[in-house]
């Protein structure tokens, strides 16, 4: 077994005893399991604990690498760097909203290379890695034999890291430009969804790399399109992110690109 087969098979295994870890401190959770970070934004002490586990046996099986998560930032460098939200949808997660995720997404120096997002709640995991395919459970995911529809339904984020005004008028080019679009709080439910055909696009005008390697990983083995800032300032500082179905038109991919090109 290659050594990037072994990667993604451990990675595959950890988000699963990860999620079955925070479903279970989700229902003990005592005194002092949640702490605010800013409005909206929660950290609880099953993101932790999911984090030091999945920072400590990747390690463990793989020193040489670098990892970086959303609660303990960086630790080491390599050729390979684990990218990785404990939980993302922290909010969804502690009300009981299924859309929230485990995602472990890892890089080849700069190339985006393996990704798995686990879905605790609803019992699926999607897993690729480059050049493999991706795949929902057993199902392989090929957006190409799943045509983009009349619908046009995206899904989008939202983040305090751009101004409210920004966010409005992305609604507002998305409406007017004939689509319809749904807001999870989770991007990498977002993300899955457009792997799996479930949603046409993904938008986000600044998202951090921890919610987004996976997903990017998995659309692209799907066959879809991913649009983010260079990689390097990605990992330091966050980017837009667009991810689309290949089926778009020219028309409507103009139309998402425009909306992106104007964040602030």
């Amino acid at each position: 077994m290659t050594n990037s087969s072994r990667r993604l098979d451990l990675a595959r295994d950890l988000a699963r005893e990860a999620g079955a870890l925070a479903r279970e401190m989700r229902q003990t959770q005592g005194s002092g399991f949640v702490a605010v970070k800013g409005p909206q934004d929660f950290v609880t002490a099953a993101d932790q604990a999911v984090e030091t586990l999945l920072r400590e046996r990747l390690l463990a099986a793989f020193p040489e690498d670098g990892f970086l998560g959303e609660e303990g930032g960086r630790q080491g460098k390599g050729d390979f760097t684990w990218v990785v939200d404990p939980i993302d949808g922290t909010t969804n997660y502690l009300r009981g909203l299924p859309e929230w995720g485990i995602s472990i997404g890892c890089l080849y120096k700069e190339d985006l290379h393996l990704g798995v997002i686990h879905l605790p709640d609803l019992g699926r995991t999607a897993h690729a890695q480059r050049g493999e395919g991706a795949f929902l459970d057993t199902e392989r995911l090929d957006l190409r034999k799943r045509p983009a529809t009349d619908s046009r339904l995206g899904i989008l984020g939202h983040s305090d890291r751009v101004s409210l005004k920004s966010h409005l008028d992305s609604i507002e080019g998305l409406l007017g430009g004939g689509f319809d679009y749904r807001r999870q709080g989770s991007a990498c439910f977002g993300l899955l969804a457009v792997a799996a055909g479930w949603a046409d696009f993904y938008f986000e005008a600044h998202l951090n790399p921890w919610d987004a390697i996976a997903g990017l990983v998995l659309i692209l083995e799907a066959g879809g399109t991913v649009n983010h800032g260079a990689m390097q300032a990605f990992l330091e500082a966050g980017s837009p992110v667009l991810a689309a179905h290949p089926g778009l038109e020219n028309a409507t991919r103009d139309l998402l690109e425009g909306i992106a090109s104007r964040v602030r």
